[in-house]
C-alpha cells in the first residue's frame, strides 16, 4: 500500500492483490484491487499501474460498497458468457 493509495482513495482496508499484470518491452503493467475507507465509507478500489524507463501512471477508480452485489452479478454474467463461448469454440474446433 502506497502513499499515492492512502492520499487517493483512503485508508486501505485490504489489498487483494494483483488480478493482471501485464510485461511490455520497455515496462509493466498492474491492475488490482483494494477495499478502503474513504469519508466514513466503504469503497472498492481498481488500481491500475504501470511504468517504463522514464516515467510511471497509477490511475485510481472506485465504487460505493452498495455496488458490490451488483458488481457480483456483472461478473458472474460476463463468467457464463466467456464459459457459453469457449463451449461454442470448442466444439467447432473439435468439428474440423
Amino acid at each position: 500500500m502506497s502513499l499515492l493509495d492512502r492520499i487517493f482513495i483512503g485508508k486501505v482496508i485490504k489489498d487483494f492483490g494483483i488480478l493482471e499484470e501485464k510485461s511490455l518491452i520497455i515496462g509493466k503493467i498492474k491492475k488490482s484491487m483494494l477495499l478502503a475507507e474513504r469519508r466514513g465509507k466503504l469503497r472498492i478500489a481498481f488500481k491500475w499501474s504501470g511504468y517504463a524507463p522514464f516515467g510511471a501512471s497509477v490511475t485510481y477508480f472506485d465504487l460505493k460498497a452498495e455496488s458490490i452485489p451488483k458488481l457480483r452479478q456483472f461478473l458472474t454474467e460476463a463468467e457464463e458468457l466467456a464459459n457459453q463461448r469457449a463451449k461454442i469454440i470448442n466444439q467447432s474446433q473439435s468439428v474440423h
